[in-house]
């Protein structure tokens, strides 16, 4: 079936994060491209397996369907043509959970966590709030396109461990956000072979991992399990592929038998048993039945992301959209303003009325940038960038509007 992704969904009063706590923040005239999720509605399958739980009208204590594991092995291979057993399949409630329960599992209050930054929010948490020591693996922007820096990332781990800090767990983001880059298959291997080097435990999110650009390909960390000697942990979703983050759901996928239970007995502790009764629900049809909506909506993206391109292109130059390959997020340099960044979220918020994600979420070096959600109708998108426009004079080099 062809869905419309053109519809404009009033999304407010739902107790919407995206909406009704950005409004509480900003106030209810305020536009947000902000938090990660879609502005669209769901899967045809996956509201009517919702439709069914409702109709029950029995909400009681739920298990996973038999097929669980299954059906996330079978995603895995038709997707992406890797081969995941299904004893490798752990449920975690969401993928920020695991990589808390991981850094309390397999590391100690002082030991070191190597991250890539900018990095997501959660990603630094999981090091800073369990107080492990951050060793930043800073990534390099040339030509446009942020690369890996293997060399300095190994002089920061032996500068750690000259200072006595053991470094014990690599977080990796792929497809990477905020940056948007999708890691090749030989950026991949060189990260294994420091994992390898340092006897480091790899910890891979890869929730964004339907969402790819054309002319790239994604690999899971999973691809390497054999050369890590299972030495990973991998996380992904179906929330973010098929718009469902409220159901609460992620897969771990784990190939090494003794740190798959390590984190199934911190999940124990933790009380971690059972579903979200509509997230067992929709596993199958999400699994099985949904694959063309994920095909249809990454074309409306890619839509998206050349209309928001072209438009600041040619109305606001100086706000340069970086090449994105994965996410439906765009991360967008705005060094040329030649503003603070206070300066900058004050103009959006209180005079283009538009909430962005400030630059400075992600790390130290990242000031001078935002971060775009383009997932949302277009016309909704194109409202956003006209208002910012027509204000855009008062923050614009040249003054002039």
């Amino acid at each position: 079936m062809k869905y419309d992704f053109d519809e404009q969904i009033d999304r407010r009063n739902t107790n919407s994060a995206k909406f009704d706590e950005m409004d509480a923040l900003f106030g209810s005239d305020v536009m947000h491209l902000g938090v990660a999720d879609m502005d669209y509605r769901s899967p045809k399958p996956i509201i009517e397996a919702m439709q069914n739980i409702v109709e029950k009208g029995v909400f009681g204590y739920t298990i996973w369907p038999e097929n669980y594991e299954e059906l996330v092995s079978q995603w895995m291979k038709r997707r992406y043509e890797q081969e995941t057993k299904t004893e490798w399949v752990v449920f975690s409630p969401r993928i920020n959970m695991a990589l808390n329960m991981a850094v309390e599992t397999f590391t100690n209050e002082g030991d070191g966590i190597v991250l890539h930054t900018p990095a997501y929010t959660a990603l630094q948490n999981a090091v800073e709030k369990y107080n492990r020591v951050m060793i930043e693996s800073p990534l390099v922007l040339e030509n446009g396109r942020y690369k890996m820096d293997f060399q300095q990332l190994r002089r920061n781990l032996d500068e750690k461990k000259a200072q006595g800090v053991c470094a014990k767990i690599m977080l990796l983001c792929n497809p990477h956000n905020p940056t948007g880059r999708v890691w090749e298959i030989e950026e991949l291997q060189e990260v294994v072979d420091i994992c390898k080097e340092y006897d480091l435990l790899l910890i891979s999110d890869e929730i964004h991992e339907d969402f790819v650009k054309k002319g790239h390909k994604f690999v899971s960390c999973l691809y390497f399990q054999e050369d890590l000697q299972g030495r990973m942990i991998v996380c992904n979703s179906i929330t973010k592929t098929f718009n469902v983050p409220g159901v609460i759901l992620s897969n771990l996928l784990i190939p090494d038998q003794g740190i798959r239970e390590r984190m199934k007995e911190t999940m124990d502790r933790w009380g971690l048993h059972n579903p979200n009764i509509f997230a067992a629900g929709i596993m199958e049809a999400a699994y099985t039945q949904c694959d063309e909506w994920i095909e249809q909506v990454n074309a409306y993206l890619d839509e998206n992301y050349e209309f928001l391109k072209k438009y600041l292109e040619k109305n606001m130059p100086e706000l340069e959209v970086i090449p994105s390959e994965g996410t439906y997020m765009a991360w967008v340099q705005t060094e040329k303003l030649q503003i603070s960044p206070e300066e900058l979220e004050k103009f959006f918020i209180e005079d283009a009325k538009v909430s962005v994600y400030m630059g400075s979420r992600y790390g130290k070096h990242t000031d001078s940038f935002i971060r775009i959600n383009i997932a949302t109708s277009r016309s909704y998108l194109q409202e956003a960038l006209e208002r910012i426009r027509a204000q855009y004079y008062k923050i614009a080099p040249n003054n002039k509007k």
